[in-house]
C-alpha cells in the first residue's frame, strides 16, 4: 500500500514538479520550489535532504509503488490480465507525467550520481517486484525456467519501444498504433511467442 503523504509534503511535491519541468534540474533551486509551494525553504529540508532526493522522491511512487499496487490489485488473475494491467499502468503514468519523465531521462545523462540513485534505488526496486512475480510462476511450473531479470527487461523493452515511438520520436505521424491493440499483441507475444503452434500443440511445449 502507498505511504501517507502530508498536505505540506504534497504541496512541496506539486511545486517541485512544476518548477523542475519548467527550469530543469540545474536551473531549479529549493528557494524557488519553496516560493511556489508557499512554504519556507527550511520546510523542504524537513522532508527531503537534498534537491536530488526531492526529484527522486517525485518518481519513486509512480515507478515502484504503483507497480506493487497493480500486482496486488490483480493478484489471482490470469497472466494475460496481470501483464495488460501493468502496461496500462505504465502508459498512464508516463502520459500523465511526461514532462517529469523527460526531465529525469535528460538530467540523468549529465548527473551520474542522479542516474546511479535512479537506477539503484528506483529502477532496480521496481524490477525486483516483477522478478519476484515471475520467479514464483517459474517455481510453480507455470513459466519456463528462464532468468527472471532478463524476462523483466524483455517485457519492459517491448513496452518501452512504443512509448519511445509515440512520446519521444513523434512516430505517430508515420504510423499511429491503436493502444489497446498494442497492449494485447505485446502481452500475447511475450507470453506465447510469435511462432504459430502446430494443431494439437501443447501450451507448455
Amino acid at each position: 500500500m502507498g505511504e501517507i503523504t502530508s498536505k505540506r509534503q504534497q504541496q512541496i511535491i506539486d511545486a517541485a514538479i512544476k518548477v523542475f519541468s519548467k527550469k530543469g534540474y540545474n536551473g531549479t533551486t529549493t528557494k524557488e520550489i519553496a516560493k511556489e509551494a508557499g512554504v519556507a525553504e527550511g520546510t523542504i529540508f524537513r522532508y527531503f535532504r537534498t534537491k536530488k532526493d526531492l526529484l527522486l522522491s517525485l518518481v519513486s511512487p509512480y515507478v515502484v509503488r504503483s507497480l506493487a499496487d497493480t500486482l496486488e490489485e490483480f493478484s489471482g488473475k490470469d497472466d494475460e490480465t496481470v501483464f495488460k494491467a501493468i502496461i496500462r499502468n505504465r502508459l498512464k503514468i508516463i502520459r500523465e507525467n511526461l514532462d517529469l519523465v523527460r526531465l529525469l531521462l535528460a538530467e540523468s545523462q549529465f548527473h551520474p550520481e542522479l542516474r546511479e540513485q535512479f537506477v539503484g534505488k528506483i529502477v532496480m526496486q521496481a524490477a525486483s517486484i516483477l522478478e519476484s512475480y515471475i520467479s514464483e510462476k517459474i517455481k510453480n511450473g507455470e513459466f519456463k525456467d528462464i532468468e527472471p531479470g532478463v524476462a523483466v527487461r524483455a517485457f519492459a523493452g517491448m513496452t518501452g519501444i512504443f512509448v519511445l515511438w509515440k512520446e519521444f520520436l513523434g512516430g505517430e505521424k508515420y504510423i499511429a498504433f491503436d493502444e489497446e491493440k498494442v497492449i494485447e499483441t505485446v502481452v500475447d507475444i511475450y507470453l506465447n511467442g510469435v511462432r504459430k503452434r502446430p494443431c494439437g500443440g501443447s501450451e507448455l511445449e
